[in-house]
């Protein structure tokens, strides 16, 4: 069964708005969730353990609204502890 629209409108907006949604690895990044606006990267989530995939999109669709608001990309991906920087 699909969750209503209304649940991940935000999701739908950067679909609708020409952007994009990737959920899968960003090597070497199993389970991460990004979304591309089409202009810059809005979010990058890393996919928590055992993380159902709903739950992991409820996060990436809470996160577009974050960073719509505040004019920041969230980032779990690329953290202070991170030895390498990734930029999609």
């Amino acid at each position: 069964m699909s969750p209503p629209t209304a649940v991940l409108a935000n999701i739908q907006a950067v679909i609708d708005g020409g952007g994009q949604i990737m959920v899968g690895t960003v090597a070497p990044i199993r389970g991460a969730a990004v979304a591309h606006d089409g202009r810059k990267t809005l979010v990058m989530l890393r996919r928590r353990p055992r993380e159902a995939i709903p739950d992991l999109l409820a996060r990436l669709d809470a996160a577009i609204a974050t960073a719509k608001a505040s004019g920041t990309r969230v980032d779990e991906i690329n953290t202070s502890t991170s030895d390498r920087r990734y930029e999609l």
